[in-house]
């Protein structure tokens, strides 16, 4: 199962880098910088875009202000899931639960997937990135674009747009019957979910012109 969907050509050309931190802005305001990146609004946004057709802009260096840096803050928001989102994080990362960890992959990340992507629409996917009891760790978690799904008895094979890796068609989510999880673009990967809010109903497809 694959949408069509290409990093290189339907995914922002700049990497979730932001040396100075992602612009933050809120009823017009700004509020500072984000140091974690803007992984979930950048995975937001390319969907959005590509399920309207329309084209992601050339910039091949994160913005440091501007139109383009609170499009992706206010994608960012939409990918959180608020309030709830970071609370299922923080849940998730709690050392004693390795089963848990694979049961929501299994579950929950492959299922929903599976089935965003039947109703053609690439879904946002939270990785659980580490396992840990300090809960300001929840910032290292990260969210990728699932656009393709390949499954034998052997797992699975995730197509996923990452931020971190922009223009590469080839990073792929491994995931074993036993629910573990490998990123072929390296970090660990704990478990996965689909998150973030539903989004509407696809129109014209960029990655299919």
């Amino acid at each position: 199962m694959d949408l069509g969907f290409r990093p290189s050509r339907n995914g922002f050309r700049f990497a979730n880098s932001w040396p100075r931190g992602a612009p933050v802005r809120l009823a017009g305001l700004p509020l500072g910088r984000v140091r974690g990146g803007l992984c979930g609004g950048m995975a937001y946004a390319a969907r959005e875009a590509w399920l309207a057709g329309r084209p992601l802009p050339a910039d091949r260096v994160a913005p440091a202000g501007g139109p383009l840096a609170a499009r992706l803050w206010r994608a960012q928001l939409a990918s959180l899931g608020l309030p709830l989102g970071p609370l299922r994080y923080l849940w998730f990362q709690l050392p004693p639960g390795e089963g848990r960890r694979r049961r929501l992959t299994l579950t929950r990340g492959l299922p929903r997937l599976r089935a965003a992507l039947a109703a053609g629409t690439p879904a946002l996917v939270g990785l659980v990135r580490v396992v840990s009891w300090d809960p300001r760790q929840v910032v290292r978690h990260h969210v990728v674009l699932g656009y393709g799904l390949t499954e034998t008895a052997a797992g699975a094979e995730v197509a996923i747009y990452d931020p971190n890796h922009p223009g590469d068609d080839t990073v792929r989510l491994l995931v074993t019957p036993a629910g573990t999880v490998t990123h072929t673009g390296g970090g660990a990967v704990a478990a996965f979910t689909v998150v973030g809010r539903r989004c509407a109903a696809p129109g014209r497809r960029a990655g299919r012109t």
